[in-house]
């Protein structure tokens, strides 16, 4: 067994992940239909993060790394990863809704 990559104290700061939350306040540009390159890569960049979690506990699985150091690093990495594919697609679609509204707005 290789040497734990942290100990069993510091799981908890993996659950600040839980902080991307905050992201949600990109929804009302969504919504409006604003800074689409910026609301979409942010939301791309939390799913990669969520994304290098869940690989980082295969490979600590694999490795031999202890459940303290693997189980939140899947509970975090399938949190993240999880809520924010199932968010990008709803804000594709806000920002579908918004170019009707603007190709719309502009037909009349």
């Amino acid at each position: 067994m290789t040497e734990a990559w942290f100990a069993a104290s510091d799981g908890r700061w993996v659950a600040m992940l839980a902080l991307l939350t905050v992201v949600v306040a990109l929804e009302p540009m969504a919504k409006q239909g604003r800074n689409r390159a910026l609301v979409l890569g942010v939301f791309a960049g939390c799913i990669a993060i969520g994304a290098a979690f869940l690989a980082a506990s295969a490979i600590g699985a694999t490795s031999g790394q202890p459940a303290y150091v693997v189980r939140p690093l899947f509970a975090g990495g399938l949190a993240v990863t999880a809520a924010f594919a199932g968010a990008l697609f709803q804000m594709r679609r806000m920002y579908a809704e918004a170019e009707l509204r603007k190709t719309v707005a502009s037909d009349l």
